[in-house]
């Protein structure tokens, strides 16, 4: 959490709030903050807040596989059981955006923009799973509760969206939707993540 407010602290002081700057919430993969600094066609932005929040069960299920796997514990077998958050999942995007003016579908109410860009993520939550597995031949189960796991993923990634800005309000409406390519820890997966949004510019 502090690299994440440290980082915050670097995009601010590097003259984000000045002109031609936007601030407000986006509600998607992730949820929260977003930052965006326009530019001559160009545009740098950066989103904070949670991930992961219209998931429900079955993706802590799938990593729990994931994690057993990498653990190689070697039991006989080995049953999922339940859950915890420990930490709410949290995630920083940072995004280099070239801006392109959509011309037939600009009036006097506002212009829309569609863009393209790349850039960077990092995501980082910490959980428990309760499993109970059978081991040597033995029948009997075994129980583990609170075995804590920490979820750590940085990568790449590519973006592109569509930015409606009104001419009469300082405000904008924007969607997008991410391809995320994990480099750590579980490098060349790909994840797709959509959002949508409103800001204030200033």
């Amino acid at each position: 959490m502090k690299k994440i407010i440290l980082l915050l602290f670097v995009f601010l002081s590097a003259g984000v709030f000045s002109q031609n700057t936007g601030i407000g919430f986006r509600l998607g993969d992730l949820s929260g903050l977003t930052l965006k600094k326009y530019s001559s066609g160009r545009a740098f932005e950066l989103s904070i807040g949670r991930t992961h929040f219209f998931i429900h069960d079955h993706w802590y299920y799938d990593h729990f596989d994931n994690w057993y796997k990498k653990k190689d514990l070697g039991y006989d077998e080995i049953e999922y059981i339940n859950y915890f958050r420990e930490t709410v999942p949290l995630g920083l995007q940072l995004h280099f955006l070239k801006q392109n003016t959509i011309e037939i579908a600009t009036t006097e109410i506002g212009k829309l923009d569609w863009y393209l860009g790349f850039g960077a993520q990092f995501r980082y939550q910490s959980y428990t799973f309760d499993y109970r597995y059978k081991i040597n031949g033995d029948p009997d189960w075994h129980y583990v509760v609170n075995d804590r796991v920490s979820d750590i993923d940085l990568g790449a990634d590519g973006v592109i969206g569509l930015e409606y800005t009104f001419t009469e309000v300082p405000l904008s409406v924007f969607l997008d939707f991410t391809l995320f390519m994990e480099i750590v820890d579980d490098p060349f997966i790909f994840n797709g993540q959509g959002g949508i949004g409103v800001r204030y510019n200033f």
